[in-house]
């Protein structure tokens, strides 16, 4: 409803205000523009969609494994947390030139880039996560004799999963960036490169069509994730009347 809702004041203001299409085209000419190209634009779609699933799958995961390790061992904590910050600040699709260079225009920049992009959310905040469990409780666990995979199982998951979802939420979209912005510099397809094709021949209706259909899939994830998290860590969901208490 918020998306039908947005459409129909987008069309509304741009009609009233007279925006030239060349500036912010009207959802009915993006629409015009991209349902001739319908089969292209779904080619173009599935190729973002995967590389961005793949991106994710491998950043979320080797996140969650270097959040889990980073987190366990306060060794590791005190020699790679700090670094693992400093990394999280950089711009990890200024890498993307330095793929091409590594391993040649392709779907291998735009992957690497989206992955790295979706590590550093995931590893940092299943880190925050363990942080939480406090020190009396994990030696109350000890002196009880409750080894470190109960520990993890019993209380290290469950204040672990609500950190890891927010994260993958965050890493979705981080994900979509890489894969879109590779796409744009060193891809031959994907809809940054129709983004890319659009705007170099001012088509601004196929432009703000390859951006819509972004934000579908941007908002079918957070949707899905969030679904997930609901099943899965359903005692650190609240209701939104649970919230107006």
């Amino acid at each position: 409803m918020a998306l039908i809702a947005l459409f129909l004041f987008w069309e509304g203001a741009v009609r009233l205000l007279g925006v030239p299409q060349f500036i912010l085209p009207a959802p009915s000419a993006m629409f015009g523009a991209v349902l001739p190209r319908a089969d292209i634009i779904v080619q173009h779609s599935l190729i973002t969609l995967s590389g961005t699933m793949l991106s994710l799958a491998l950043g979320a995961g080797l996140g969650m494994l270097a959040g889990l390790a980073i987190g366990y061992s306060p060794t590791l904590s005190r020699l790679l947390y700090p670094l693992m910050g400093g990394l999280h600040a950089l711009p990890m699709s200024a890498f993307i030139p330095i793929f091409v260079v590594w391993f040649g225009v392709g779907s291998m920049p735009k992957i690497l880039a989206g992955m790295l992009i979706a590590f550093f959310p995931v590893a940092v905040n299943v880190v925050t996560g363990l942080r939480t469990i406090e020190n009396d409780l994990w030696e109350m666990l000890r002196t009880l004799g409750a080894s470190k995979a109960q520990i993890f199982q019993k209380v290290g998951v469950p204040r672990t999963l609500p950190y890891f979802f927010a994260a993958l939420k965050v890493a979705a979209a981080g994900a979509f960036i890489g894969n879109v912005v590779g796409e744009m510099i060193a891809a031959g397809s994907g809809l940054g490169y129709v983004l890319i094709l659009a705007t170099t021949s001012l088509n601004m209706p196929l432009a703000f069509g390859a951006l819509t259909v972004l934000l579908l899939f941007g908002v079918a994830l957070f949707t899905l994730f969030d679904s997930v998290e609901k099943r899965l860590a359903p005692w650190a969901y609240r209701s939104g009347k649970d919230q107006a208490r």
